[in-house]
C-alpha cells in the first residue's frame, strides 16, 4: 500500500532509469543483464550538517504475515532531502509504533470483570488506541499495597538502524523486527491484527543525544486503514482535543523552556496523539496500580491525586499540583469542535469515569468490583444520572450527550443566566452630592427587589488606584446593592442613602451622600454593574435565594463600563483579560470569594458589610468586577500595605507596615499576580494556609499575560513609590522605599539587593531606610529609555533570552 509519493523522489528515480536505458549496450544484454533494481541516488543536505529536522510518512505496507513496513521522508525545514541517517553510526532516538482503533481493553487485574460487563452490556462506546506492541511488566522497586503486574502499550524503540533502509535522497523505509502477530499475545488483551480498523503509526526520531530538540525532534503520527490502503477520514480517527486549544492554554509549547515544556519520557516525546497510542485504557503503573491511560492521567493530575512510580523505580507525585480553574467544566479542555471526535468525550469509559468521582468511589459498597459499571450501576450512588435512565451516561438519540448533560450543567446554568440577567449601563452621572446610574437590562422587566432569585445588585466603582495624592481613606473604591428598594436595610448605610426607580427595562439608582473628592479623577475611574443570582445547575434555572434548591451562585456582569462622566471608561489596560481566563477559565471571580471574606463571624459582619466605607467596600468579594480592569488593584495598590494594621478608617503609616510584607509580599496587584506566578512569594498571608502556586508557564513569558503594546511602562513612570517592610525586618514599620518599576521587578528578582546599584544609576530608589518618608518623585526613573516594550533591552525581549538558557 504507497501513498503520498515525493515528486522529487519520483523524479530523480526517473532520471537514473532513463541514464541506464540510455547508457546500454544492445549487443551486450545476454551477457551484462541490467539489475531491474537501480542504484540508490542519494541527493541532499547529509543529516551531520542538517540545522533542522522535518519528517513525512509516505507509505506504509503490512504484508500478509503481517509485517509492517514505513516509508517515510527526512528533510530540513526547507523541504530538502536530508541523506545519512542510515550511515550514523549510533542514533540517539529511533521509536515506531503502531496501534489499532479499538474497543476498550481491561487493565489486567479487572479484566474478567470488565469483559463480563462488555457481554453484557452493549450501549454505546468509543473507540481507543490499541497497540499491537505491549509488555506484561511486573512491579520493581518502589512497589505499594495496591502493586500487581500490568499490561503496559508500548513502541519499537530497540531495534534502531538495524530496521533502517535507504531508499534514496532522503527516502528511508523502517521495517518493524517483528510481524505484528509475533509480538506478546497476552489472554484477555485483543491485540489480533484487524485490516479493516484505523491504524496509527508513529514515529519519533533524534539524531543525538545533544541535537537541538527545538529543531531536530521529530514526533509524528499517521492514521490510514490497511484494508483500503486510504488515509483515514477525519470521522474514522479519534482525535478528542486539539493540544494547542486545550494543553497550550496554560501550558508552554516552547520545547525551548527546559523548566516547563512538556517533553516526556528522557525528553524525546511531546506529540499528544502519540501520547495516547501507549497511555490506552489497559496500561497500569504496576508498582501502584493506577491506570496510566490519557483520561486518567490528565484528570487525576489536575485533581492533585496521582501517584506513579514509572520506568526506573523513580516516584512521581503529583500532589502538590494547583489546578486554577474550574475542575468540573470538562469544556474547558474538552472544547466544542475543537477537534474532530471533541463530542466522543461524551461516551462513558471504564478509566475515564473512575478518575474524577473519588467522593463515590469512597461510598462504594464492599461488592463493588472495581469497575465503573458496578459503581454507576448503583442507582442510590448516581441517582441524578439514574433519572435519566440509561441515557444518563450512555448517549443515545434522546440524549446525545449521555453523562455529560450533567457535568455540563454548571457551565449551562451559568450561560443561560447570564444571558437571561444580561445588563448595560446606559448613563453615569455625578454630582457635588449624589451619584446616578442607570442600568438597562437586556430581558429582565421586573423591580429586582421584586425578584427573590437577585441576591444583590451591586453598583461598583473603581477610582485610579495610581493616583499620587488618592482621597482619604483609600476612598476611591466605593459599591452599593441598588437591588433593594430604598426602605431596605443596608448594614451600616442610612436607609435612605440609595433611590431606585424602574421604567420598563431600566433601573435607575440615585445615591446621596456622595464626596466628588472621593474618587480622585471622575473620568479616570470606572463604574460597572454586577449581579449575583441564586440558582440550581440540576435545573439550570434561577431559584430563590433562601430555598434549599440554590445550590450555586452565578455572577453576571454588565457588558460595559462607564467612568464618572458619563463616556465610556478609558483606563489602560496593561493585562490581557482572555489570557487570565485562558487558565482560570471565566468564573476566577466566584473562586476567589473564600480568599477575600474576612466577615468570619456575626459580630465582623457590620464592620466588613459591603457597602460599608469603614471595611466593606474593599474586604468583600462582591468587589470584583474583572482581573484587568482595576476593580483589583483599586485596593491592591501602592499603598495598601501601610493600610494593613492600621485603624479602622485606614489612615495610611509607615509604622503600620507587618514585618513579613518585603517586596515579594506586598499586596500591590502587580507585583502580588508576579510573585504568584514567580513562586517568589514567601508566607502564606491573612493567617491562613495558602498552597503554592504551580504555575505551568516560565514567569520570564510576559507574553503569556500581556499583549503586544502594554508593557511601555506608560503607567509606572507616573506612579508614587511603594513603602514595603525591609528584609530581615523584626518589627513592624522597618520599612524600605522601592521606585515604581524597581518594585515592579522585585515580585520576581526578589533579591534587590543584587541590582539595586543597576536601578539607582537611572532614577530609581532602593531606600533600606524609608522611616523619614519618600524620597522618589514621580517621573524621576528612566528606565523604560532601554527597558520598555521593543527597546533595545525590552522586557519581553530580555526575559525571553533568559527563558532559554
Amino acid at each position: 500500500m504507497k501513498t503520498k509519493p515525493h515528486i522529487l523522489w519520483l523524479a530523480l528515480l526517473s532520471l537514473n532509469f532513463g541514464i541506464l536505458a540510455g547508457c546500454s549496450d544492445d549487443n551486450d544484454n545476454d551477457n551484462n543483464p541490467v539489475d531491474p533494481t537501480p542504484p540508490v541516488s542519494d541527493v541532499g543536505v547529509d543529516i551531520s550538517e542538517a540545522t533542522t529536522l522535518s519528517a513525512q510518512i509516505e507509505a506504509v505496507n503490512i504484508d500478509d504475515k503481517t509485517q509492517a513496513s514505513v516509508d517515510f521522508y527526512l528533510s530540513n525545514a526547507n523541504g530538502v532531502a536530508v541523506i545519512g541517517l542510515d550511515k550514523l553510526d549510533s542514533i540517539a532516538t529511533l521509536g515506531v509504533g503502531i496501534a489499532k482503533l479499538g474497543q476498550p481493553q481491561p487493565l489486567l487485574p479487572n479484566k474478567d470483570a470488565v469483559a463480563d460487563y462488555n457481554t453484557k452490556d452493549q450501549m454505546a462506546e468509543g473507540k481507543e488506541w490499541i497497540s499491537y506492541i505491549n509488555n506484561e511488566v511486573a512491579p520493581g522497586s518502589g512497589a505499594g499495597t495496591k502493586a500487581a503486574t500490568e499490561w503496559q502499550a508500548s513502541i519499537e524503540t530497540s531495534c534502531k538502524l538495524d530496521c533502517i533502509e535507504n531508499l534514496g535522497s532522503g527516502h528511508y523505509r523502517y521495517t518493524f523486527s517483528k510481524a505484528l502477530n509475533g509480538y506478546s499475545q497476552f489472554e484477555g488483551l485483543d491485540t489480533s491484527y484487524d485490516a479493516n480498523a484505523t491504524t496509527r503509526i508513529y514515529l519519533e526520531l533524534l539524531p543525538s543525544s545533544d541535537s537541538d530538540v527545538t529543531k531536530k525532534l521529530i514526533n509524528i503520527t499517521y492514521d490510514f486503514v490497511p484494508a483500503t490502503g486510504a488515509v483515514a477520514k477525519a470521522d474514522e480517527g479519534r482525535q478528542l482535543i486539539d493540544p494547542q486549544q486545550s494543553c497550550y492554554r496554560c501550558h508552554t509549547a516552547d520545547l525551548g523552556d527546559t523548566e516547563h515544556r512538556l517533553l516526556m519520557h528522557g525528553g524525546k516525546r511531546f506529540n499528544f496523539e502519540g501520547c495516547v497510542m501507549c497511555h490506552t485504557t489497559y496500561s497500569g503503573d504496576p508498582e501502584t496500580g493506577n491506570p496510566i491511560d490519557m483520561a486518567t492521567l490528565v484528570h487525576k493530575i489536575h485533581q492533585a491525586d496521582y501517584k506513579i512510580v514509572g520506568h526506573g523505580g523513580s516516584m512521581h507525585d503529583y500532589s502538590g499540583v494547583n489546578y486554577p480553574g474550574e475542575i468540573a467544566d470538562c469544556q474547558s479542555c474538552h472544547i466544542s469542535d475543537a477537534a474532530t471526535q471533541a463530542a466522543q468525550y461524551y461516551i462513558p469509559g471504564n478509566n475515564s469515569c473512575l478518575s474524577c468521582h473519588k467522593d463515590k468511589i469512597s461510598q462504594a459498597p464492599n461488592t463493588w468490583n472495581g469497575t465503573a459499571a458496578s459503581l454507576f450501576h448503583d442507582r442510590e450512588l448516581f441517582p441524578n444520572a439514574w433519572a435519566n435512565s440509561c441515557a444518563g451516561c450512555h448517549p443515545d438519540s434522546n440524549n446525545p450527550k449521555g453523562a455529560s448533560l450533567i457535568h455540563d450543567q454548571l457551565l449551562q446554568t451559568r450561560s443561560s443566566i447570564k444571558d437571561l440577567y444580561g445588563m448595560s449601563l446606559s448613563a453615569v452621572t455625578l454630582d457635588t452630592d449624589s451619584l446616578t446610574a442607570a442600568i438597562d437590562f437586556n430581558k429582565l422587566n421586573t423591580f429586582p427587589a421584586q425578584n427573590n432569585a437577585i441576591k444583590a445588585l451591586w453598583l461598583v466603582v473603581n477610582g485610579k488606584p495610581d493616583e499620587l495624592t488618592r482621597p482619604a481613606n483609600n476612598g476611591q473604591h466605593k459599591l452599593w446593592d441598588i437591588s433593594k428598594d430604598s426602605s431596605a436595610t443596608r448594614g451600616m448605610l442610612p436607609s435612605d442613602q440609595v433611590s431606585l426607580s424602574m421604567d420598563g427595562s431600566k433601573l435607575t439608582a440615585t445615591i446621596s451622600d456622595v464626596n466628588t473628592a472621593d474618587f480622585g479623577t471622575p473620568a479616570a475611574a470606572v463604574v460597572k454593574a454586577k449581579m449575583i443570582v441564586c440558582a440550581n445547575h440540576n435545573t439550570m434555572t434561577a431559584v430563590n435565594c433562601d430555598s434549599d434548591e440554590a445550590d450555586t451562585q452565578v455572577e453576571v456582569m454588565s457588558a460595559n463600563a462607564l467612568d464618572l462622566t458619563g463616556a465610556n471608561a478609558s483606563r489602560a489596560i496593561v493585562a490581557d483579560e482572555s489570557k487570565c481566563q485562558a487558565c482560570h477559565d471565566s468564573e476566577m471571580q466566584q473562586r476567589i470569594v473564600d480568599a477575600h471574606t474576612l466577615a468570619g463571624s456575626a459580630a465582623t459582619n457590620a464592620n466588613f458589610a459591603p457597602g460599608n466605607d469603614k471595611c466593606g467596600s474593599c474586604h468583600n468579594p462582591v468587589s470584583a468586577t474583572a482581573l484587568t480592569d482595576g476593580s483589583c488593584n483599586s485596593c491592591h495598590n501602592n499603598d495598601t500595605v501601610a493600610y494593613m494594621g492600621a485603624d479602622i478608617y485606614h489612615t495610611a503609616g509607615a509604622d503600620h507596615i507587618k514585618s513579613f510584607r518585603t517586596a515579594n509580599n506586598t499586596l500591590n496587584y502587580r507585583e502580588m499576580v508576579h510573585s504568584l506566578h514567580a513562586g517568589t512569594r514567601t508566607v502564606k498571608g491573612m493567617g491562613a494556609p495558602r498552597d503554592e502556586t504551580t504555575y505551568p508557564q516560565s514567569a520570564a513569558n510576559c507574553q503569556a499575560c500581556h499583549d503586544a503594546g502594554q508593557l511601555d511602562f506608560a503607567g509606572l513612570k507616573k506612579e508614587n513609590s511603594q513603602l514595603v517592610a525591609t528584609v530581615g525586618a523584626t518589627a513592624d514599620g522597618q520599612v524600605t522605599e522601592l521606585s515604581p518599576t524597581v518594585a515592579t521587578c522585585a515580585g520576581c528578582h526578589s533579591k534587590v539587593a543584587d541590582w539595586a546599584g543597576h536601578a539607582r544609576e537611572f532614577g530609581g530608589v532602593v531606600e533600606d531606610n524609608a522611616s523619614a518618608g519618600r524620597i522618589y518623585k514621580a517621573g524621576d526613573e528612566t528606565c523604560y529609555y532601554c527597558h520598555a516594550e521593543g527597546q533595545a533591552y525590552g522586557v519581553i525581549k530580555l526575559h525571553k533570552e533568559a527563558s532559554q538558557k
